[in-house]
Formats: structure tokens, C-alpha cells, sequence
């Protein structure tokens, strides 16, 4: 039995669902663990993740049964933060598809993926402030480095609610989807699981390292050389050069 996760492969793609519609979704501490635990321990021919949600509700947020409304809650605090770390660090891409309403730990789950994809029936809320409550400053601070300061004042001063158009518009997802977001997720997510494991791995490192304001060039440079001479871009550019009549 699971905390609230239903783990369906989809090739090399796994979709990891929040099964927990009773409760909207509701990320529990014991569902956080297993969700940190899930990407601890990704098989290795799973070359993507999807990310979505059962019912009609992406993630009501935190699940208040596991509150306290005291700082016991920095127990819970942890738990997010292992769950969001596991899938920042993860060795392969994360994409989130959402469609229904989306609030408070959710968002911060959301975000931490790669890619947001957003049907139209999304929206994206984080109401900390009105239950007087200074949000994780560790999250404002990452969020802080991937975000505008619009969005973020609407986001966590404002407690504003985001629909589809808005959320694309402020940054807060990458696409929006007309038809099916989950069709349109796994497509995506198979793209990416055909491309050179690698490079996407190391791209993505940097990206998060750039996030935390953590740049060592020889260390990089030193990974583009390696990439360069690796199997994978060799057959890559051999593959381009035919396509091309080179």
C-alpha cells in the first residue's frame, strides 16, 4: 500500500500520479517521503518523469491533518523540501502536467520540475500569508532566483490567483496545452527520453547550479570538453551530417 502514488511506465517514461482524490491531493508527510524515496530510487532505463495528478484537483497543498499550526510544522517543512530536492537533483527530466487547481505545497511541488504543462482548468494559488504564515524562506529564495518579482509579490504578498493564461504569462509554467495536457505531457516527455542522456543530465545541473548562485567555470568548461568527446554527441553529429548529405 502507498502513500498516495500511483506509478505507471510508459516506456522509458514513468508517470508518477498524486492518487490521493479523496483528500484533493492533499501532499501528506508520509506521501512525501515516498515521493523523495521514488526519485532516490528512479530505475535506470527510465529516462523521463511526468508528474500528474488523479481527479480534479492537481494538489490542494499541504495536508492539514499532518499541521499543527505551530512550529512543529518545520517537521513538514523538511519533508517538502526533501520531496522538491529529490526531483531537482533527479538524473532525468521532470515534467508536470496540471489541470484543476493547483495551491500552496503544491506549487512549490510544481515548480520544481523542469516543465509545467497547464490545461485549461489550472490555477495556481499560494495563500500563506492568510493563514499567517511566512512561507519556507528557502523556497522564496529559490523561487526568487527562477521567477519575476511581479510574480512572485502576486504570488506569495498578493496570495493571487493565477489562471492558465497568467501562470504562462508570469513564468510560473512553461506551456500551455488546448487539448489533452497528459497527452500532450508524455509526448514531451518521450522526446526528451530519446535524447543524449548526458548532455540533458549536465545541462539541467548547470541550470540549478546557476539557480543557487553557484558557477564554477573550469568545472563546466571541463563537462562541455567531456560531452564533446563523448559516444553519444559522436553518433549524434554522425546522424546530423547524414540527415544533411555531409
Amino acid at each position: 500500500m502507498t502513500a498516495g502514488l500511483d506509478l505507471r511506465r510508459h516506456g522509458s517514461v514513468l508517470e508518477i500520479i498524486l492518487d490521493r482524490a479523496e483528500r484533493r491531493n492533499a501532499l501528506s508527510r508520509a506521501l512525501l517521503v515516498e515521493l523523495r524515496q521514488v526519485f532516490t530510487d528512479l530505475p535506470e532505463d527510465v529516462r523521463a518523469v511526468m508528474l500528474t495528478s488523479s481527479g480534479r484537483v492537481f494538489c490542494a497543498g499541504a495536508d492539514f491533518a499532518d499541521l499543527t499550526g505551530t512550529s512543529a510544522d518545520l517537521d513538514y517543512d523538511r519533508d517538502l523540501e526533501g520531496a522538491c530536492s529529490a526531483i531537482r537533483t533527479s538524473a532525468v527530466p521532470v515534467i508536470a502536467v496540471v489541470d484543476g487547481p493547483c495551491v500552496g505545497a503544491g506549487v512549490e511541488l510544481a515548480t520544481s520540475c523542469d516543465v509545467r504543462i497547464t490545461g485549461p482548468k489550472a490555477w495556481f494559488r499560494v495563500p500563506a500569508v492568510e493563514l499567517g504564515l511566512l512561507y519556507n524562506p528557502q523556497s522564496i529564495r529559490r523561487l526568487h532566483s527562477v521567477l519575476p518579482r511581479t510574480t512572485i509579490t502576486r504570488l506569495l504578498v498578493l496570495a493571487e490567483r493565477f489562471d492558465a493564461a497568467d501562470a504562462l504569462g508570469s513564468g510560473l509554467v512553461t506551456h500551455t496545452a488546448d487539448g489533452d495536457s497528459r497527452e500532450h505531457g508524455l509526448a514531451l516527455a518521450e522526446r526528451l527520453a530519446g535524447l543524449p542522456r548526458d548532455a540533458l543530465a549536465a545541462t539541467r545541473s548547470l541550470l540549478h547550479r546557476l539557480d543557487d548562485g553557484h558557477y564554477d567555470d573550469v568545472e563546466w568548461q571541463g563537462a562541455r570538453i567531456r560531452s564533446m568527446d563523448s559516444p553519444d554527441r559522436h553518433a549524434a553529429v554522425s546522424a546530423a551530417a547524414a540527415r544533411h548529405g555531409a
